[in-house]
């Protein structure tokens, strides 16, 4: 099994990678899919939240309210911390245990996390990817999925610039043109992937 992390800043297009090597039958580790299950109505880390947040963070139906999450944390660094303290741990050993699940089979396993080198975890994985994008076309698909310009900003210097994220990369895919373009920088880098670990499918 070959662990590969794939990172990138806010809506830089590594789930769309992710997505298309699941396609082709890797696994995938969705971090942020992780960290839902991490903070369920009743965990211990839902609760912790709930206390340092506040109840107006809560849906009615008592589920976290993401969007106000986000709004409130990406203004206020010092929340930002306390809810990262919280979720992380509980997010890589989600990836921790899946890893271990998977590495005695053959394939590829991906590791979609945004936060890869700032938690860490490119610990976990044989080789990492960044994803690279143009601020225009981030502030563009952030739009489409629903954040704000000023949103989209905030979150991005709060994460890693993506400079200092590619001098860590063994491998960096562009994507600010189409769809098949991506998917075809993404055959190329695993090509060579595959064959610096002898891989055969």
């Amino acid at each position: 099994m070959i662990v590969i992390g794939v990172t990138g800043n806010l809506a830089s297009g590594k789930s769309e990678v992710a997505r298309i090597l699941k396609r082709k039958g890797a696994k995938v580790f969705d971090a942020d899919l992780a960290a839902k299950q991490v903070v369920r109505v009743g965990m211990p880390v839902y609760r912790a939240i709930a206390k340092i947040l506040g109840q107006s963070v809560l849906k009615k139906d008592r589920t976290l309210d993401r969007k106000k999450i986000a709004a409130r944390v990406f203004s206020h660094p010092a929340d930002l911390k306390k809810l990262n303290t919280l979720i992380h741990p509980g997010v890589i050993l989600e990836c921790f245990k899946t890893i271990e699940h998977h590495k005695k089979k053959k394939g590829i396993l991906v590791l979609d996390v945004p936060l890869l080198y700032e938690s860490k975890m490119e610990n976990l994985a044989h080789v990492t990817v960044v994803i690279g994008s143009s601020l225009k076309n981030i502030l563009h698909r952030a739009k489409k999925n629903g954040l704000t310009e000023e949103l989209a900003r905030k979150i991005l210097l709060t994460q890693w610039p993506l400079s200092k994220k590619t001098k860590r990369a063994d491998y960096v895919i562009e994507n600010n043109g189409t769809r098949k373009q991506l998917e075809k920088k993404v055959w190329e880098v695993m090509t060579k992937i595959k064959a610096k670990y002898d891989y055969t499918d």
